[in-house]
């Protein structure tokens, strides 16, 4: 049974979770902290409004069952920090979909993935414009190297939700590809897709 662990349960890892529940994917470990506010709504496409207030974690559950009840499922309600142990309960959770909204967190991630010998397909949004890269355990271009520049404080623009679920839809995708296909199948380890939705363009970026 494939595994795959979804850090981040907003925007991107609903339409994540969503596109991975339906295409059969036996079972996910859901990490977020957080709750299920008003004005999440707009682009989070796993809750409605009589989530508001509940843990994220169990109103995702909630919904994915409700689409799929053979689906097995890991709730862990915490936040990713340096102080976080590996958040994987077995060795089979070795794909990781980041799907974080902050870059403190997502280099953590990136760090303990290379450590547990972890695959991490990662996708960011920025307003209309998103990214998808698949990160290897041996990989020597890390997330960091990706976002060399860029201030662990930077405030990414909100998304909508059409930008959530293209950019997810990608990321979800090349999870299935690399569960199918192994290594054959990534689209992207090593390269970097550059999605434009506001001139409605893709640019697949090599990595060096």
């Amino acid at each position: 049974m494939s595994t795959v662990t979804v850090a981040g349960l907003g925007g991107l890892g609903t339409a994540v979770c969503i596109s991975l529940a339906r295409a059969g994917v036996g079972h996910l470990v859901l990490i977020d902290f957080d709750h299920v506010r008003q004005s999440d709504l707009n682009r989070q496409i796993l809750y409605c409004t009589e989530d508001i207030g509940l843990d994220k974690v169990e109103a995702a559950a909630k919904r994915l069952l409700d689409i799929r009840p053979s689906l097995r499922l890991s709730l862990i309600k915490r936040k990713i920090t340096k102080e976080t142990s590996f958040p994987f309960e077995d060795k089979g959770a070795k794909i990781v979909a980041d799907c974080l909204d902050n870059l403190p967190s997502r280099f953590v991630l990136d760090k303990m993935c290379r450590d547990a010998e972890a695959v991490l397909i990662h996708a960011g949004i920025d307003g209309l414009f998103g990214q998808v890269t698949t990160i290897l355990p041996d990989s020597s271009i890390r997330l960091a190297d990706i976002y060399a520049g860029v201030t662990l404080k930077h405030k990414f623009s909100t998304a909508l939700c059409s930008s959530c679920m293209v950019v997810g839809a990608i990321q979800a995708l090349e999870i299935i590809n690399y569960i199918l296909k192994g290594r054959k199948g990534l689209a992207f380890a090593g390269r970097l897709l550059s999605i434009d939705l506001y001139n409605f363009s893709l640019e697949r970026l090599i990595l060096s």
